[in-house]
């Protein structure tokens, strides 16, 4: 099992998430809460999520992300997914996710 952890950085009125690790059944569920705490905290409009240092997610993963894009909306904020690893969006475009969430291949594209 690797290591997950998670960096916050604000950048140009945007709270970036540098994700590192995968986002699986072990980690979803600390991932949906550290982000859902932060969702209600920050005071920017826009949440980055940075995925270049994700190498994969599964069904759970892709649970916490929709539940916590639903939290940001209901706060009037929005999500984005920045520096998707190519099977990491693959699985967006099979789940047809990549209609769902804004993805952009940089955090500064936000």
């Amino acid at each position: 099992m690797t290591d997950f952890n998670m960096e916050f950085k604000d950048m140009n009125g945007k709270l970036v998430v540098i994700i590192e690790g995968d986002i699986d059944a072990y980690h979803s569920a600390e991932f949906k809460k550290t982000i859902k705490e932060k969702i209600a905290t920050c005071s920017g409009a826009t949440m980055v999520l940075d995925f270049s240092s994700v190498s994969y997610i599964d069904s759970a993963g892709l649970g916490s992300l929709v539940a916590i894009l639903k939290e940001a909306r209901n706060s009037g904020k929005n999500v984005v997914l920045s520096s998707l690893k190519p099977g990491v969006k693959r699985i967006f475009e099979m789940t047809r996710l990549d209609k769902v969430f804004k993805i952009v291949d940089t955090p500064e594209e936000a």
